[in-house]
This record gives C-alpha cells, sequence and structure tokens, in this order.
C-alpha cells in the first residue's frame, strides 16, 4: 500500500509535529508485490505484476525551527479524498481466478476512478491554496 498509505502517514505525522513543538517523525513507506503476485493467465489479473513492484520510500518530517533554514521542502498542505462508489471499490480488488490462482483483478474503470479522484484533489487543493473561489 505504498501510494495511498504513504499520503495517509504523511498527513498524520505531520498533525503530529504540529502538536508537539519541536519534534522529528519518519515515515517510511514500503510495496512489495511477492506476496500478492498472480501466476495465473487471465489477462485482466497480469496487468498488477507488471504496474506495481518493490519499493520504498521515506521522509523525514520536522517541526524544529532550526531545521526549517536548511530543510530542501515545506509540506504546506496535504489533501486526501476517498470515493466510496461500488465502481471505485471494484476497480482494485483481490480474487482468484477460475484455476484457483490468486490475484489482484484491475478493471477498465480505473482510469477513470483515477481521473476522478485527481480532478477532486486538485479541486479541494485549488481552495485551500485560493486558485479557486469558493
Amino acid at each position: 500500500m505504498g501510494c495511498s498509505a504513504g499520503v495517509i502517514s504523511i498527513d498524520l505525522a505531520k498533525q503530529l509535529i504540529r502538536n508537539r513543538p519541536n519534534s522529528l517523525a519518519v515515515v517510511i513507506s514500503t510495496e512489495n508485490l511477492t506476496q500478492q503476485l498472480y501466476l495465473g493467465d487471465k489477462r485482466s489479473m497480469l496487468l498488477q505484476n507488471t504496474l506495481f513492484r518493490c519499493g520504498g520510500a521515506a521522509v523525514l518530517l520536522s517541526s524544529r525551527l532550526k531545521d526549517g533554514f536548511r530543510a530542501k521542502y515545506k509540506l504546506l498542505h496535504t489533501v486526501r479524498y476517498q470515493n466510496t462508489d461500488t465502481d471505485a471499490y471494484e476497480c482494485v480488488y483481490e480474487t482468484e481466478d477460475e484455476n484457483m490462482a490468486r490475484g489482484i483483478r484491475l478493471s477498465k474503470q480505473i482510469t477513470k476512478i483515477a481521473g476522478k479522484a485527481l480532478t477532486k484533489n486538485l479541486t479541494i487543493l485549488g481552495y485551500v491554496l485560493g486558485f479557486v473561489e469558493g
């Protein structure tokens, strides 16, 4: 859950260090597809083998004033939108094929759902940053 869990974790760490001045937080996010590797032959389930892999990233967040002068970036806002449509719920789904091979099924709706989420996030961010007037 590298992508979504990473964003949630960064938002949580930001809130924690904001409420605890002069502190540090490290967020480590990893994704490991090894347990979900699909060995069957169903096309809608093979795609995830090529899209997702093993990897990781880490970020150090600080609320210490002295770190602000040498930091490369400043985290100003975090935005998160959750889509609860049935289409969104079913666009990435763990299941078994006819031969009982377990894997992740990606629906053709995934690009539409991802585009909708991106649009919603950018709209919320536009309001937060003052680019869009309400």
